[in-house]
């Protein structure tokens, strides 16, 4: 079998440049040429008829002068008849001859120079002919002739310079075209495999899966494509070995907190023997810190399996439910701030990932009771709209900061506004709630947020597809 040939490809983007550069200025520096040729041409045509001309007139101009001496010296001769008037006609005849014979040489021959030159060739063998007297009339005629011939041909030169000037306007107007078309090729040669690896650096960025192919282009462009790709796969692997390690550290960790909770637990109930108030202090800091220890680990766990591909699982969830079970661990918190809580009268009929979604909303009702000052408000409202779930979740209180509210999804990220409660903030729950509503093919945006005021919206696709 034959190899199948290799497409073509420039070996560097200044060879492309190159290559396009000659190619953009060949037909410019042709068409200069040959207008140069094409003008250079017209003007010699213009100058040979003008020439022509000149001397025609000049000699039409003789010639007529010659004739009127010629009926002149033939009347005088017919009078006095004397030998000298016969010498000088002779002698104008020959020059009206010759003369006539230059002007033959410079334009073509006609009826009056037929004419003429037979009348001269009588006028040689009998001066005193009487067609000599017809001979300024057919000079003059002869004149008027070459005049209006060689008008005629200034006309067909001024007809053919228009001609060519239409010419070099259409031949401009196909080089424009074809030199536009030659940039808008090597530009697209250039941009496009630019455009792509803007597309696959922004995928990287969002660590979304590339579909890699060969990228066609300059050599430079293409060794830029494989080290990006490098770069890709670097970047997985290090996800991966970060995914690990977290798993691994926090399953690790998971066992001595589990006997630190336990011990702090059998010592709160004073199972190993009686407490006083300050060593009940201090077993209640154990106690609370080990479950904002457990509580950050669960959601790095969470955050790690977020970061992992997802295969959703959709079945129909019951709203009212996954609301209730997300309020009912935070009712002594509920009651300690005196919060007035509002929840939704209807509830839409969804059919999502059951624990993606419970990721999001325990996440936004947590953060809205914690956020909460004392005897403020929470409104859970939920609508249909179109074929999307709405859910707003509102509370009472400070409004974010714009700084805070430009990286509020990020991870780790707590800004400068602290929770109101026992339990202090890991900064990684919203940014699970913003992982998790990507992996269902919704979004989670701060709607509104003002004094008193403040509403994150969820908004879902009402079914998987």
């Amino acid at each position: 079998m034959m190899p199948a040939p290799k497409s073509w490809r420039p070996n560097s983007l200044r060879h492309l440049v190159f290559i396009a550069f000659t190619l953009i200025i060949t037909p410019i520096g042709f068409m200069l040429y040959k207008t140069s040729i094409v003008l250079e041409q017209q003007l010699q045509q213009s100058y040979n008829q003008t020439q022509t001309a000149l001397e025609l007139n000049q000699q039409n101009n003789t010639l007529e002068r010659l004739a009127e001496d010629i009926v002149r010296s033939a009347s005088q001769y017919r009078i006095v008849k004397q030998e000298a008037i016969a010498t000088r006609l002779l002698e104008q005849v020959e020059a009206y001859q010759n003369q006539l014979a230059v002007q033959m040489f410079i334009s073509e021959q006609n009826t009056q120079k037929a004419k003429l030159i037979s009348i001269i060739s009588q006028l040689r063998e009998t001066p005193l002919s009487e067609e000599i007297n017809t001979l300024p009339m057919l000079t003059r005629e002869l004149a008027e002739t070459s005049h209006q011939k060689m008008i005629g041909e200034l006309q067909s030169l001024q007809k053919q310079a228009g001609e060519t000037r239409q010419a070099l306007w259409l031949q401009t107007a196909l080089l424009v075209m074809t030199t536009l078309g030659l940039m808008l090729f090597f530009s697209s040669v250039i941009t496009r495999p630019i455009a792509e690896l803007i597309r696959r650096i922004k995928s990287i960025g969002r660590r979304e899966q590339l579909t890699y192919q060969t990228l066609r282009g300059p050599g430079e462009i293409v060794e830029l494509d494989k080290q990006l790709l490098w770069l890709d796969n670097h970047l997985s692997e290090l996800e991966q070995h970060k995914g690990l390690f977290i798993q691994h550290i926090s399953h690790e960790l998971k066992t001595p907190l589990t006997t630190l909770r336990e011990g702090a637990d059998l010592l709160a109930e004073e199972v190993p023997g009686p407490l006083n108030d300050r060593q009940h202090h201090v077993v209640g800091l154990l106690q609370s810190s080990s479950i904002n220890l457990q509580k950050l680990i669960e959601q790095l766990l969470d955050y790690n399996r977020l970061q992992q591909p997802n295969v959703l699982k959709p079945q129909r969830v019951d709203l009212k439910k996954l609301i209730s079970e997300a309020i009912g661990p935070l009712q002594l918190v509920i009651s300690e701030k005196e919060i007035n809580l509002k929840l939704p009268d209807k509830y839409p009929v969804i059919e999502q990932d059951i624990d993606m979604l419970k990721r999001v909303i325990n996440n936004l009702i947590s953060n809205a009771i914690y956020y909460t000052d004392k005897s403020g408000f929470i409104t859970v409202a939920t609508q249909s709209q179109g074929r999307s779930l709405i859910v707003d979740v509102e509370n009472s209180g400070t409004p974010i900061s714009a700084e805070d509210a430009e990286r509020i999804f990020e991870p780790f990220y707590q800004g400068g506004k602290k929770r109101q409660g026992p339990l202090k903030g890991t900064g990684i729950g919203l940014s699970i709630a913003h992982e998790a509503t990507k992996a269902m093919h919704g979004k989670l945006t701060l709607l509104t947020n003002k004094e008193g005021h403040i509403v994150f919206r969820l908004t879902l696709p009402l079914e998987l597809k």
